[in-house]
């Protein structure tokens, strides 16, 4: 038998064990914000005690539900073997950056530039590397996420990454990028993208990432909780054909 200090099972437990998992997902229920066009999410307590004698739900949900993952093909018309069950189960695992901007008063269609990201990896000390995963905090699901009937403010305002920032995550060889936004670079204010930036160019994260690979994670919840580096994991479903999957995301903190 190997010795516990040379065991990598061990290893494993042992680092776990003194690490802080930091749960990432909002609560799955109904009411729940969602992208506008999306349906709703529906849970319904079909199956329980008093009628049958055991407990069981019924869950009607889009893919693109709470916090959740977008494969290529959500976008791109033309990669439709680029589906959420095409990539490898250990994708959303790995070292991760989390990019710090909840501290500045962002506006619903305002973008977080290059100059931003650079100027957080000054003040933080730390720098985007290539496979890393890279979230970014607005402070934006904190404040506005809601099952009220204010619900839909979250989801059709919100700051995104500009043009440039875009580019610069792309130079640096990223694995994934997330944000706790509806939809996740895009920059809108009730509904619209901001006119500054006329179709589809206001997409350049969803375009440009996820025609590369790069796949997007949105709706994320408790970054402020993070610090500027962690270890990323999520599971996606194993959706044939899935433009996208829901995800129980968690950043593991050592």
């Amino acid at each position: 038998m190997q010795d516990s200090q040379q065991n990598p099972l061990a290893k494993l437990q042992a680092l776990m064990s003194s690490a802080k998992v930091v749960d990432l997902s909002p609560m799955i229920e109904n009411d729940m914000p969602r992208f506008p066009t999306h349906p709703p999410v529906i849970i319904n307590q079909t199956v329980t005690h008093a009628h049958d004698g055991y407990y069981c739900q019924t869950i009607f949900m889009p893919e693109h539900a709470g916090a959740h993952v977008d494969s290529p093909y959500h976008i791109h018309a033309d990669l439709s073997h680029k589906t959420i069950e095409t990539f490898p189960a250990d994708f959303f695992l790995g070292p991760c950056k989390v990019v710090h901007l909840e501290n500045q008063d962002w506006k619903p269609g305002e973008y977080a530039s290059a100059k931003d990201i650079l100027a957080w990896e000054e003040e933080s000390g730390e720098k985007i590397e290539p496979n890393d995963i890279v979230l970014f905090n607005f402070g934006w699901l904190k404040k506005y996420w809601t099952t009220g009937k204010d619900w839909q403010w979250y989801s059709m305002n919100e700051p995104g990454l500009s043009e440039d920032a875009a580019e610069l995550l792309l130079s640096r060889k990223i694995k994934a990028i997330g944000s706790d936004t509806v939809a996740c670079g895009t920059a809108l204010k009730d509904g619209k993208p901001n006119p500054d930036a006329p179709p589809p160019n206001y997409c350049w994260i969803h375009i440009n990432l996820l025609s590369k690979d790069i796949l997007l994670i949105e709706c994320l919840a408790n970054m402020e909780q993070i610090p500027n580096a962690c270890f990323f994991m999520a599971l996606p479903l194993k959706i044939r054909s899935g433009s996208g999957s829901p995800i129980r995301a968690v950043a593991v903190v050592l």
